[in-house]
């Protein structure tokens, strides 16, 4: 069910809980959305969430897309704002 089309922030830098967010956009049941991870670490490799040892993504609420979206360069907030309106 979920494509990913672009991931948007790879988790390079942890956050103020020491986690790796990564952030992409992608479709689900062919509906552009955001998703969220938290990156995988030396402890726990794959991340979280994950299915059966596989990594997957959580789908950002709507009412919380545009915190999210905030997060992101200007550039990006431009392009995804664009595709999440399609």
């Amino acid at each position: 069910m979920w494509t990913l089309i672009r991931v948007l922030e790879a988790g390079d830098k942890p956050d103020s809980f020491g986690h790796r967010v990564a952030i992409a956009l992608g479709k689900w049941e062919d509906q552009t959305v955001l998703g969220m991870r938290w990156n995988g670490s030396k402890s726990s490799p794959i991340g979280t969430p994950q299915s059966r040892g596989l990594p997957t993504w959580f789908i950002i609420p709507k009412r919380l897309e545009a915190d999210v979206i905030n997060t992101l360069s200007k550039d990006e907030q431009k392009m995804v704002r664009t595709l999440l309106e399609n």
